[in-house]
């Protein structure tokens, strides 16, 4: 890889530890509002609450970031680094509500993430990527639009909420996926036409489902643990991305057809470590959580 894709993967990495802060932020948001997210009242008590600002705002890095390794590196590279969020959060995350990570957990991650890295080598890497036109930016961020909805309409007339959480993860990913695909866009026109470019449709609709996909994320969260709806989210992220990147803008994979049966393998791999993260919900214990004391107050406690 050149210098200037490098580059682009120190900057996703670093969009990698912002998003993964978020996540935390996230869950332990859903712990404080556990209600799903379908009425007015769990939807205003999460919009004021100070842990939604905060995710929002390491959210809004993690977009920074992100736009700027892609500036540097395709679709297909950047967005498989999406793995190193489950190897950040689920130590962090355990931590947090003080436990240890489950041997399962770790199992179920190790596999997601190999997965998932092989997806990367296999993935073009001289960084050759055309940007989408007005018109099939539009079509995109439309198509995009329609689907996340129909996710979020089938999540919420599911009985299992572990599928609700997965369906709900799954709508997250791609629109994050999709945003990454807009937002090069946005930054090929921002080069080429300066300020016209924000009325491009590819900066309208990242603004557009970049905000879907952090309200879907936080609704994955409401009655799970975090493992299984950050798993689902990492794998469908690079996936939607990829789809977007070679059916629109002209980037490939290396491995031609044999690379897509290595996809379709890891695909299957990274599912069954979604699997195994899938851990089951427990309200008792999630919801009685409380942040550890300092030391000076914990002999009093």
């Amino acid at each position: 890889m050149s210098i200037g894709v490098w580059f682009g993967v120190v900057l996703g990495v670093l969009s990698c530890a912002c998003y993964t802060a978020a996540a935390v932020a996230q869950r332990r948001l859903a712990v404080a509002v556990p209600e799903p997210l379908t009425g007015r009242r769990p939807l205003a008590a999460l919009l004021g609450h100070p842990l939604w600002w905060g995710s929002a705002v390491l959210n809004g890095g993690r977009a920074a970031f992100q736009v700027g390794a892609l500036a540097f590196a395709p679709l297909t590279v950047v967005q498989p680094l999406g793995v190193l969020v489950l190897v950040f959060g689920l130590p962090w995350s355990a931590r947090l509500a003080g436990r240890r990570v489950a041997p399962r957990e770790w199992r179920g991650a190790l596999l997601t993430v190999l997965a998932l890295a092989v997806l990367l080598a296999v993935a073009v890497t001289d960084g050759r990527s055309r940007p989408m036109g007005p018109g099939v930016s539009a079509a995109v961020a439309g198509g995009t639009a329609a689907l996340l909805a129909a996710l979020a309409w089938a999540a919420g007339r599911v009985p299992s909420a572990a599928w609700r959480s997965h369906l709900l993860a799954a709508a997250a990913g791609i629109a994050f996926g999709v945003s990454s695909a807009t937002a090069k866009t946005a930054i090929a026109a921002a080069g080429t036409d300066g300020a016209a470019a924000l009325f491009h449709p590819a900066a309208a609709g990242t603004a557009l489902v970049a905000a879907a996909g952090l309200l879907l994320a936080q609704a994955a969260y409401q009655g799970a643990e975090l493992g299984a709806p950050l798993g689902v989210t990492t794998l469908a992220n690079p996936l939607a991305a990829s789809v977007v990147g070679v059916a629109f803008m002209g980037e490939t994979y290396s491995g031609g057809l044999p690379g897509a049966g290595v996809a379709v393998l890891c695909g299957l791999l990274a599912a069954y470590g979604i699997a195994l993260l899938a851990t089951p919900f427990r309200p008792g214990r999630t919801r009685t959580y409380h942040p550890t004391p300092p030391l000076s107050g914990a002999r009093g406690r």
